[in-house]
This record gives C-alpha cells, sequence and structure tokens, in this order.
C-alpha cells in the first residue's frame, strides 16, 4: 500500500488546488498552491475539498471507467463482446475469482481509498472552520456519504478490508484489515450522521443529499441483511420522488459532437427520479482523462461507459439470461437493448437515421429465445445522437433512481412478511406511463422474493446493479431455493490486490 499512501497524499493536495471537474453544475476554483496545512481555513476552501472527493469518484479508477466492469462484469447480466476485450476485464466476467493481480479491480481498490482519504481530511478539517457553521456542516454530510459510498463498495465486493477514519500522513500509515462487521457499523456511523446534515429534497447539482443518504442507508442494511431498518431509511425517500414517464429519459444527457451539441441543456439529467448522480462533461473533444486521477484546470471530465458498450470497441454485450428475463410484450426490452435490425441515429442534428446491420457491429452474438443475432446496451449509449468510432461521452451516471427504492421497499416487505405491500411497490415501477405492464399478484415470502428478483433484472439491466443483488441472494442461500444461480462457482468476495498485500505488511 506504500505506493497507494503516497499517492493518496499527493493527490490531497492537488485536489484542493486545481479546478475540481464537476465542470457541468459543481464548479470549484482554486489558483492557489497550498498545503494541507495551510488550507482549509473556510468553509469556500473546505467545500473544495469535498468536491476532490467527488472529483475521485468520478475519475477513471472508478466510475468513469472501471467500476463499471467490476460491477457489471460479476453481475449477470454481460457477456464479453469478443477477443477484442482485454485479459483483466475478460478475467472478470469469466473466471470464478479474478487474480489478486487484476488491473481493474485494483484500480477500483485504489479510487476507493482515494476518496476515503480525501473525505478524511474533509472531515478532520471541519472543526476548525468558524466562517459559515451552516455550510461547514453540510460539507462534513457530503463527505460522510462520499466516504460510505467508498466502503460500501469494499465491504460488499472485498468484506474485511483496512477501516481509515483519518487522514493518511505518512508513508507507513499502514491498516490492517477490519471485520466487515466494523466497516458495515462505520457506513452506517457516516449515513445517519450524514442524513441528519444534509439538506432535504432532490439535488439538481451533483452533490449529495438527504434522500440520498437514506436511500445508500437502506441499500447497506438489506445488504447485511437488516430489512427492517432499511425499509424504516427507505421509507424516508418515499413519495418524494416521481417516475418519470419515459423510461429512456433516465439514460440520457449532454452529447456534443465537435461543436454540435446534441442535448442542450443536458438531457433528462436531474430528473424527477434522479436522486443521486455523479456528473460527467461531454466536451466533444473526443478526450478522456486517461491520468486515472479526475485532476487539472483541464481534465477531461467525459466517461468511457457508451464506449465500452459501444458498437466499434464492443467489449460487453448482454448476457442471454438478461435477454431472456423480459416478459414478452415488456417495452422496456427495445429501450434496454440495441440489436440488428434496429435504428439509430434517430436523434441526430448531422445524419439521417440508419440501421444497425450484424456485420457494422463489431460485438460477439448472443440468444433471445433461440433468435440469435448482435446485441448491445443501450443505456447510457450516444447512439442515437452519433456513431463516432470513438466518443467518450458526458451522460450522468445515475447512482440511485426513485425505481431503485421502491424495488428495495418491495423487497424488505417480501422479507419482513407482507408479500402484498411488496406487489404494490412493484406494481408502481411497473406502471411507468412507458412501461405499463400487468400488475403482480403476490401472497408468500418465496413468491414475493421471485417477483422482487425478476423486476430488478428487467428495470436495472445494465446499471452497475446486478453484481450487488446477486451478492446478497446468494448469501441468503436463493439460489437454488428460488432460482437458479446465474453465477455458479463464482467467488463470494475478491482477493485483495496484490498492489496492497505486497506493500502492507499489516495485511497477511
Amino acid at each position: 500500500m506504500r505506493r497507494n499512501i503516497n499517492i493518496l497524499i499527493a493527490a490531497i493536495i492537488l485536489g484542493v488546488a486545481t479546478i475540481i471537474a464537476c465542470n457541468k453544475r459543481l464548479n470549484v476554483f482554486d489558483t492557489n498552491n497550498p498545503t494541507t496545512a495551510s488550507y482549509f481555513k473556510t468553509a469556500a476552501e473546505l467545500r473544495n475539498g469535498v468536491n476532490a472527493v467527488y472529483s475521485s469518484m468520478r475519475a477513471g479508477n472508478l466510475i468513469g471507467r472501471e467500476w463499471f466492469f467490476t460491477h457489471d462484469m460479476r453481475g449477470a447480466e454481460t457477456n464479453a463482446g469478443g477477443p477484442q476485450l482485454e485479459a483483466p476485464r475478460a478475467e472478470l466476467m469469466k473466471q470464478p475469482s479474478p487474480a489478486p493481480s487484476n488491473s481493474v479491480m485494483g484500480s477500483v481498490w485504489a479510487g476507493a481509498y482515494q476518496m476515503i482519504n480525501r473525505a478524511n481530511l474533509v472531515i478532520s478539517k471541519a472543526p476548525d472552520i468558524k466562517d459559515d457553521p451552516a455550510a461547514r456542516d453540510v460539507i462534513v454530510g457530503e463527505a460522510e456519504f462520499l466516504r460510505a459510498w467508498a466502503y460500501f463498495e469494499l465491504a460488499s465486493m472485498w468484506g474485511d478490508v483496512p477501516l481509515y477514519t483519518e487522514p493518511v500522513t505518512t508513508a507507513t500509515g499502514y491498516k490492517p484489515q477490519s471485520p466487515v462487521a466494523d466497516i458495515y457499523k462505520q457506513i452506517i456511523a457516516d449515513l445517519t450522521d450524514a442524513a441528519a446534515k444534509l439538506p432535504t429534497g432532490q439535488s439538481k447539482d451533483g452533490k449529495a443529499s438527504k434522500d440520498a443518504a437514506n436511500t445508500l442507508l437502506g441499500k447497506v442494511n438489506m445488504q447485511k441483511g437488516d430489512y427492517a431498518a432499511a425499509k424504516a431509511a427507505l421509507l424516508q425517500v418515499y413519495g418524494k420522488y416521481t417516475l418519470v414517464d419515459n423510461f429512456l429519459d433516465n439514460f440520457d444527457g449532454d452529447v456534443v459532437v465537435g461543436s454540435v451539441a446534441y442535448a442542450p441543456g443536458f438531457g433528462h439529467e436531474f430528473n424527477s427520479e434522479s436522486i443521486f448522480e455523479v456528473v460527467f462533461v461531454d466536451k466533444g473533444d473526443d478526450n478522456f482523462n486517461w491520468g486515472y486521477t479526475g485532476e487539472g484546470a483541464s481534465a477531461d471530465g467525459s466517461i468511457m461507459r457508451s464506449q465500452e458498450y459501444g458498437l466499434v470497441w464492443g467489449n460487453v454485450v448482454p448476457s442471454d439470461g438478461i435477454l431472456n428475463e423480459f416478459e414478452a410484450g415488456d417495452p422496456r426490452y427495445k429501450m434496454t437493448f440495441y440489436e440488428s435490425g434496429d435504428s439509430i441515429l434517430t436523434r441526430s442534428l448531422k445524419e439521417s437515421p440508419k440501421a444497425l446491420t450484424d456485420a457494422g457491429m463489431n460485438v460477439a452474438t448472443s440468444n433471445h429465445n433461440g433468435v440469435v443475432k448482435k446485441r448491445i446496451y443501450r443505456k447510457y449509449s450516444i447512439l442515437d445522437w452519433s456513431d463516432d468510432g470513438f466518443h467518450p461521452d458526458g451522460i450522468n451516471q445515475r447512482i440511485f433512481r426513485y425505481a431503485d427504492v421502491l424495488l428495495m421497499l418491495a423487497e424488505c416487505e417480501a422479507e419482513v412478511g407482507t408479500p402484498a405491500q411488496a406487489a404494490s411497490y412493484i406494481n408502481e415501477v411497473r406502471a411507468r406511463k412507458s412501461v405499463n405492464m400487468t400488475p403482480v399478484v403476490l401472497t408468500n415470502h418465496d413468491q414475493a422474493i421471485a417477483a422482487v428478483m425478476h423486476e430488478r433484472a428487467v428495470e436495472f439491466a445494465g446499471e452497475e446493479m446486478s453484481n450487488i443483488d446477486v451478492l446478497r441472494w446468494r448469501a441468503k442461500s436463493y439460489y437454488p431455493s428460488i432460482r437458479p444461480d446465474p453465477k455458479p462457482g463464482q467467488v463470494a468476495m475478491f482477493p485483495i490486490p496484490t498492489s496492497e498485500t505486497s506493500a502492507n505488511p499489516s495485511i497477511k
């Protein structure tokens, strides 16, 4: 971990000395060259510090690129797009356990701890801020939320991990692994305090809110098996948001090709269903921050999602299992996947619509109910606007949306013995205007859990949720008692990365 700690220390200083790259809605400027000792004297400077945590969250190590690979490829919804898929990504998807040296897995680990260390610095400096106590307390709530999110990523996928609640200030500040129960205890404490500090109401600028904290608190408690606590947290959010009529409005944003902006006003980002989004920016220059840190006044703030899951690189395709999960006539199928024969460029300002063909798609085939053809994910795709061969985009990644709250509440109700109420929440999702699927009727626990499993699969296909769901349901032995295991033999937890074990003497 020596290398990681040195990087973290340096990154903190860089993070507060540059323009934090949330420029779409979260603009922060600092042209000084401070140290951590001389800085953080005002609430404005503390704001710069927490924006550096957001910057780490959306950089290449995490949501900018590598994060969605660890989730989607450990989940049940993707297959390798073909032999072009790089070895570490293919290993995550094809093998029951990645090697400790897997670079994608190591990137997510490093990115999460960079977030944690930056959040720790903000929290540690907050007591000295006197000029604006109200703003200071909100900033601390944001830092606690972000630290909790990073620790949940680590705990849910690695289990026992080092627990740091103070900033690392030396290259020998190693910590041993803590029991996962202690990690969850810290996460819940952070989110409880964050929910008390953060403003209520919908966030419109990419910042954390009380509702985001309670949504994550519900998800965390579900993962650890406390459904009563999860339900209580989620009910704090219930009724405050509405599902957008058009399902596809959850997955678009700003797309810029050259000087042409295709979605002025950033499409449907921060809509009535959105609880927390990570902000990305498309400058139209076909660039991505390959430095992976998110730093720099002119650093690109784009995301690689549409590129990795698109036509040209074709690294990721939907699994046969997720294709066949959809009920006949469910409109979400065509709003979730493109397949050969479908039209793209339907919203382009420069090109006419054209049909996809197997020959024009650099991906492996898939099988939907016996029909073999080429398919890719439509969610977070830019193909309705542009089919450039290489184009990192600026579509915000939705981390929490209201449909997730409804279906988590449905699972809680199933677990606490009220299947009819579980059906009510599921049917709210199925009644979305653009979906309008037949309501379900549920009368017992197993039936309700099976309905939740199905609805989460078709509602959130390709949204980086399947991995956590599979781990939770496998731990409760719902595979194969309720459904077959979609990834039989898969290891429950990732191994600690070699970059950590080779340098941290406290980890055996």
